[in-house]
């Protein structure tokens, strides 16, 4: 195997083959090849392919990862490669052994995040929660996201609330429904998206046949992204790995960004003493950022104290300085960015994709896109709602489920209720009731509803018309082998379309939206034809598992659409409007930082947490967010702030952030704003002088 093209730490890491391994991957330093090519000298010395694993935190990732590696070793050996995201790996498992890890069968459902909030929203209602009805004391996803932080730390949901360690009146009524909640999905015969993790980590630790089956499956384990694991994902490793532990792990502790959601940095940082014997390999040289960017970032995260000690070193020489821009306010701020972007895209021939503009808050990206629009340069929002995550594409997906796997009473219960069919929550408590005290689902309750007693007329006609039509339904369904026609048929039936066009209120935007819906269907009539072409029967447990496995974990989900829409911002020459957690892993020749302001870069949340916030993130992750920023730009690099901003009709003064202070004093230009530009020599010093006074306390205070 030529490993000639690798730098000397990077082939280290390739060739370190047996025990614990920790990379040390710096921004830009070539991880993904690293990866790759260590999987390609594990088959060239004799390990079965199949007997690998390489876990990612998207989809696309291992995509790109699977597609990299058959350059290499071919497309059928890279497709014996098990890659896989967490949960997609957590559901091969509990798919495979369902009995080993205490399901009913592999017909089990996965939930998605819709169906959880509406479970949390139902045992609220029940538990005379405020907030379940009209007024919506509590946010329902927050107290999700306790639930689901609560089980990812492996905290049992058998603790009262007593037992607990209870902060706020959100952490009270989490604690309070906790228990309900997991009855509920076993009562579904269902799991969580959190479940796919959580439940195969609980279960191989304490049942040794399941983990002595599963730890022999495999034989080496690579894991891209670790500095983002979280304690379930880290003890899944662990009981999956066994002595000697040839597990890898890939990751860059000043990337990790994403404690809010329970990421644990610690997890890299003890590595090496949770793994005896660890190698840990350095990746220090940058191919991406010229010498100034990168010394602003080594500077800057050097104020961290919990980090590996590295520093990253430029391969690509230097260039322009850093440039400091200050406004007066947050219009002239957004004004001058946009006058900046069409000047380099009119003016210097930049094309329009290799321009980025980052921001903490989602929110500051409306006073760019407005500027952009007067002058006319095309731009992408990075982030956006999924096909799967909209309404109406919920409620067909809802209907189909309904028609192949009528067990699933979370599908059957929205298929009732959309379009409404004068089925109120009366009738539905009866059929619900009925369905658990007759051992049957809640489809067959439907069925037999003229024995269900307490139902009115009305709905009993209306329910005599949805069974009729399911069964018809699923007679195309099964017999004539064509869900999407069985589909077709029952939202014409309902008149689908026009509930829409009702719903939004908008004939144009209701066609907009119904898109996603056609899209659904030829997803299932695809899928069909590939089972056809294998001569195969559709398992449609699976296909719905793949549904809400693409849906179910909106972080990383919107991972891999942020890249989609990169790549097509680059073919059309669109610039990119990113929050700087959106931008990791993308990179452009020209970025500009917006808002680096106390309260904004440092988010207020660090200093002033709201009681929804299960995970207030701390300074030094905000650090590592800064860091990550900066690390995007290849060529040159702007960091802006305003002196002022409107808050609430009043303007405001604004402190610049703590992060500026803490920049190198070398490699960096103030720029004056009003003149357009650069400053002379002598003008820089005055102006620096007067700009570290504004920044640092007076010596006596």
């Amino acid at each position: 195997m030529d490993l000639s093209h690798l730098n000397p730490s990077q082939r280290t890491a390739v060739e370190c083959i047996d025990g614990p391994l920790l990379v040390l991957a710096g921004a830009g330093s070539g991880k993904t090849r690293v990866i790759t090519h260590r999987i390609q000298n594990l088959i060239g010395l004799g390990v079965p392919p199949d007997r690998i694993v390489g876990v990612t935190f998207t989809n696309k990732a291992a995509g790109e990862m699977r597609e990299r590696l058959a350059g290499m070793v071919g497309h059928q050996t890279a497709s014996e490669v098990l890659l896989a995201t967490f949960h997609s790996l957590g559901a091969r498992l509990l798919r495979l052994d369902p009995e080993g890890f205490g399901l009913p069968s592999s017909r089990f459902s996965i939930l998605d995040q819709g169906d959880v909030l509406g479970i949390i929203r139902s045992l609220m209602r029940e538990y005379g929660h405020h907030g379940a009805g009209e007024d919506r004391r509590f946010d329902i996803p927050a107290i999700a996201q306790r639930i689901g932080l609560w089980k990812n730390a492996f905290v049992p949901f058998e603790l009262e609330a007593a037992e607990r360690q209870i902060i706020d009146e959100y952490d009270a009524v989490a604690a309070s429904i906790y228990c309900a909640y997991e009855d509920r999905l076993r009562t579904l015969g269902a799991v969580d998206f959190d479940d796919l993790v959580c439940l195969v980590a609980r279960t191989l630790n304490e049942k040794p046949e399941v983990k002595e089956r599963w730890q022999n499956t495999f034989d080496y384990l690579m894991v891209d992204e670790y500095q983002d694991t979280n304690d379930a994902q880290l003890e899944f490793l662990r009981q999956l790995s066994r002595p000697p532990h040839n597990l890898c792990v890939v990751g860059d502790d000043d990337q990790a960004i994403y404690g809010w959601r329970g990421a644990k940095v610690e997890n890299i940082l003890r590595f090496d003493e949770m793994f005896e014997g660890t190698t840990v390999v350095k990746l220090e040289e940058n191919y991406r950022c010229r010498t100034p960017i990168l010394h602003c970032a080594n500077v800057v995260v050097a104020h961290n104290t919990t980090r590996h000690d590295k520093t990253l070193i430029a391969t690509r020489g230097g260039s322009d300085p850093v440039k400091m821009v200050v406004a007066a306010d947050g219009p002239q701020e957004s004004q001058w960015v946009g006058k900046k972007i069409r000047s380099l895209v009119v003016d210097d021939g930049v094309s329009p994709n290799d321009i980025a503009v980052l921001y903490r808050s989602a929110l500051q990206a409306k006073s760019i896109e407005e500027e952009l629009q007067q002058h006319g340069i095309q731009y992408r929002v990075l982030g956006g709602q999924s096909v799967y995550d909209k309404k109406e594409v919920k409620d067909a997906l809802a209907y189909l489920k309904t028609i192949l796997t009528p067990r699933d009473e979370l599908a059957v219960r929205r298929a009732l209720e959309t379009p409404p069919r004068g089925i109120g929550r009366v009738s539905m408590g009866k059929l619900s009731n009925y369905a658990r005290e007759n051992k049957v689902s809640m489809l067959e309750a439907v069925h037999r509803a003229e024995r269900v007693e307490g139902i009115g007329s009305r709905a009993r006609e209306s329910l005599d018309r949805f069974s009729r039509m399911i069964r018809s339904a699923q007679i195309r369904a099964r017999e004539h082998g064509d869900a999407a026609a069985a589909l077709e048929y029952v939202l014409d039936t309902v008149n689908f379309t026009d509930h829409v066009k009702k719903e939004i209120g908008n004939d144009e935007a209701a066609a907009h939206r119904l898109k996603g819906v056609d899209w659904l269907k030829g997803s299932i009539a695809r899928y069909e034809q590939r089972m056809r072409q294998q001569e195969k029967r559709p398992r449609w447990s699976e296909y719905f598992g793949m549904v809400t496995l693409d849906n179910s974990n909106s972080d990383d989900k919107d991972k891999d659409k942020d890249k989609d829409k990169e790549a097509e911002a680059k073919r059309k020459g669109q610039v990119s409007l990113a929050t700087l957690h959106s931008c990791k892993g993308l990179e452009w020749d020209y970025v500009f930082i917006i808002g680096i302001e106390e309260g904004v870069l440092p988010h207020r949340r660090v200093s002033a947490p709201r009681a929804s916030d299960a995970i207030a993130g701390d300074i030094e992750e905000e650090r590592r967010l800064f860091y990550v920023g900066i690390t995007r730009a290849r060529e040159t690099l702007w960091l802006c702030r305003s002196n002022h901003r409107v808050e609430r009709g009043k303007t405001v003064p604004r402190e610049p952030s703590r992060f500026i202070e803490e920049l190198p004093e070398d490699g960096i230009e103030l720029y004056d704003i009003d003149s357009e530009e650069e400053l002379t020599s002598d003008a820089i010093g005055d102006m620096a002088a007067a700009f570290l006074s504004q920044i640092k306390p007076p010596e006596d205070g």
